[in-house]
């Protein structure tokens, strides 16, 4: 025996299974590690066995490295991350660099971290959500730090039929306004959920415009708005104002004339 191998006192002296973690537990006297079934063939581990210091040090590099990747691996299989979200994740468990790379190496080379494919994946999946081509860029290069390349080779070639779906979604809910300010609210949402004003302002057109209920809702906001201004205003200047105030709410300018001859 080397002077080497009686320094470090790496001797096996009992090993254990486990089939339902997929482990194997070798131990050096008190002390002992985890091997996966992998890392215990590839080392040809058995009871009796010493190792070098050198041997020791591999191993314990080969079970971290591993342990890596089996947590990697699970990430890929489990979940739709980027190469960007996997590195990330995995330095919260490790500081080599090296290990890092080789980790991602691997899970490329099994086609489990394609970020191409995943563009297109997340894309797909987005726009059955109705959101816009904006929105779902702006993930992908901002949240999962996807190649701008890969993210602008992305073709929206049914963005205003997805915009449609979205805005008919939105009507009911919209319904309670007067019709201009119907149509604003229905551009504005439909742009927070990553439509061009363009594709949103198509979208909204089909927006049925009930006069019967704008003319009820004007009539109640307008005598609200002529107690307040009869206050500080009178004649043209009252007019104006109401005018204005009216407009701001999203009422139509035929709308708003015809109130305004009936009350003032």
């Amino acid at each position: 025996m080397s002077e080497q191998t009686r320094r470090t006192g790496k001797r096996i002296t009992k090993i254990t299974g486990s089939s339902k973690k997929k482990k194997v537990t070798v131990f050096f006297g008190e002390e002992k590690i985890e091997v996966s079934q992998d890392v215990f063939s590839d080392y040809y581990l058995y009871v009796g066995k010493e190792l070098t210091p050198k041997e020791y040090k591999e191993l314990i590099f080969k079970i971290k490295q591993d342990a890596l990747y089996q947590y990697a691996l699970s990430l890929a299989v489990k979940c739709s991350y980027s190469t960007y979200e996997i590195i990330v994740k995995l330095k919260a468990k490790a500081t080599e660099e090296q290990s890092i790379r080789d980790v991602i190496t691997r899970l490329k080379k099994v086609g489990l971290l394609d970020d191409k494919q995943l563009a297109l994946d997340y894309k797909e999946l987005k726009e059955n959500e109705l959101y816009g081509a904006n929105r779902i860029k702006d993930d992908l290069l901002h949240k999962k730090v996807i190649d701008p390349s890969v993210v602008n080779s992305l073709k929206f070639s049914h963005e205003l039929e997805h915009a449609k779906k979205a805005a008919e979604a939105l009507e009911k809910r919209l319904d309670r306004y007067p019709y201009n300010a119907k149509i604003n609210k229905g551009i504005e949402a439909l742009e927070r959920r990553g439509f061009s004003y363009d594709v949103a302002a198509k979208a909204v057109e089909r927006y049925k415009k009930d006069q019967r209920f704008e003319n009820k809702q004007i009539k109640i906001t307008g005598e609200t708005l002529l107690k307040q201004y009869k206050r500080k205003y009178s004649g043209y200047d009252l007019k104006q104002h109401m005018f204005a105030a009216l407009a701001r709410r999203g009422f139509n300018i035929e709308s708003i004339n015809q109130y305004l001859e009936e009350v003032l």
